[in-house]
């Protein structure tokens, strides 16, 4: 949190925590996305939004409980056809695929070793 030097309190981003069996095995995974990935304190970033990735060894093997189409978090970005390329051309697991949903956005979701999902939109 920082101050506006107005008095006000602003937050600048939040970051979930991943709780995974094997933090390395993820933390590859998003590197070889082009994330940039703190292996000392499970911090995984691409240019301003993050998230963390903690190791527990007995994390579920599943971790979200909404069903096949589930996200674990979702971030809008500016170009979702470039960013998609470029997942696919480094091997990417995807939960689904580029794809125009019933609200009309243009969306994707990845899949790590752990299981957590990411969805892209714009």
């Amino acid at each position: 949190m920082e101050n506006d030097g107005k008095g006000q309190v602003t937050f600048r981003n939040i970051a979930p925590i991943f709780y995974v069996p094997d933090r390395k095995l993820v933390l590859d995974y998003y590197k070889r996305l082009g994330f940039w990935c703190d292996y000392d304190m499970g911090f995984v970033e691409w240019k301003g939004v993050g998230f963390i990735v903690h190791e527990r060894p007995t994390a579920p093997t599943t971790p979200n409980n909404h069903g096949n189409g589930g996200l674990d978090a979702f971030c809008m970005v500016s170009d979702i056809d470039m960013l998609f390329e470029e997942f696919k051309s480094k091997d990417a697991v995807f939960l689904y695929e580029l794809k125009t949903n019933e609200y009309n956005m243009r969306e994707f979701a990845i899949k790590d070793p752990a299981g957590f999902t990411i969805g892209f939109g714009k």
